[in-house]
């Protein structure tokens, strides 16, 4: 594969693992919401998902404005 086929290759990668991501990160906020709601730690959360412990409280907090 030449240097300019490669990158590409490289950058059409990246374009489609970015947007599974942000995907991904669409559906986060509302499932550690739901899931806290439901009673479930943050420790259980975390290691879980490997969130951080201060992005799933955040996340909470979040969600309790909105509300």
């Amino acid at each position: 594969m030449d240097t300019n086929s490669e990158r590409e290759t490289l950058r059409s990668a990246l374009r489609s693992w970015g947007n599974h991501r942000r995907t991904l990160e669409t559906e986060r906020d509302p499932l550690v919401r739901r899931s806290r709601a439901a009673g479930i730690s943050i420790e259980e959360i975390h290691k879980a998902t490997d969130l951080a412990r201060t992005t799933i409280d955040r996340i909470g907090k979040d969600g309790d404005e909105n509300a």
